[in-house]
């Protein structure tokens, strides 16, 4: 049986929030917590923020590892960038800001397509990573489900919030996140950008959005398994029933076979499971030590 982390860690230093320029000037926000031991890099989801980490990052560096989540590009509180969504551009980033804030050789870890991105900078960059951990991501094929773009677009395009009350947007997502840790409805209305009237918008705009949708679309992550020579945790979640979950359950099979050195623990959950469940995420996640 797992100990409960917190019967094994000491109450985590206190969140830094700042702001870190990186390439041409643009800034991207993160959320630090101080540590001596060895560094965790966070990355979110698509249309996320780095607050959803929180609780994992308090469980890490209650351990003693300094961890740092980052808002990516055109997310949260960090610049927009009308163009560069593609994973070469973004992986840039995350190698940008690890040379900054000097986290030597940190793990590297993504939610959803934050999962896909972590795997493309375990291929493209993986001297730069002591190991790679995906959480319900890094096994993404659009391509697989899709003909078109505009086919994917129309299917996961998001609802159109902006302009609603900010209180009915905060009800809506209050029912999906009852019972979660505390701290968790907050961390989801940090997608948005809540104005003086009362109403919102996300903060990733619908054009950007779309351009990464259509990466998913045409990168495929199978292309690159064999590149990434580090190890490599996946954590998919358990979920749904049919063709789809049949689907997910042989694109993780593909990938621990693709995989130099991969192995997979499931979840479950939903799929913000880092959110939901963030001593278990952490316990995981430590295993890559």
């Amino acid at each position: 049986m797992t100990v409960p982390s917190s019967a094994l860690s000491s109450p985590p230093p206190e969140i830094r929030r700042h702001r870190v320029a990186i390439d041409g000037g643009r800034a991207l926000n993160v959320r630090e917590r101080s540590g001596d031991d060895r560094a965790f890099l966070l990355v979110h989801g698509l249309a996320s923020n780095a607050r959803l980490w929180d609780g994992v990052s308090a469980e890490l560096a209650g351990r003693g590892h300094r961890v740092v989540a980052v808002d990516q590009r055109g997310h949260g509180l960090s610049d927009r960038a009308r163009t560069g969504y593609r994973y070469p551009e973004v992986v840039g980033d995350l190698v940008a800001l690890a040379e900054v804030l000097g986290l030597h050789r940190p793990v590297l870890v993504g939610q959803s397509w934050g999962g896909n991105v972590v795997i493309h900078a375990g291929a493209q960059a993986g001297s730069r990573w002591h190991a790679i951990g995906a959480v319900d991501g890094g096994t993404i094929n659009l391509g697989d489900t899709f003909d078109d773009a505009q086919a994917a677009w129309e299917a996961l395009r998001p609802p159109p919030l902006a302009g609603r009350p900010a209180s009915e947007v905060r009800d809506m997502i209050a029912g999906s996140v009852q019972g979660w840790p505390a701290g968790a409805l907050e961390a989801q209305m940090g997608n948005f950008e809540i104005f003086e009237d009362g109403t919102l918008a996300p903060h990733l705009a619908l054009g950007d959005h779309r351009q990464i949708v259509e990466a998913m679309l045409t990168s495929d992550p199978r292309d690159v398994y064999d590149q990434v020579d580090l190890p490599v945790l996946l954590m998919p979640v358990r979920g749904g029933t049919g063709e789809w979950a049949e689907r997910k359950a042989a694109a993780v099979e593909e990938a621990i076979e693709l995989l130099p050195d991969g192995r997979v623990q499931w979840f479950d959950g939903a799929h913000d499971v880092h959110l939901q469940k963030p001593a278990e995420v952490a316990e995981a996640l430590l295993t890559l030590l």
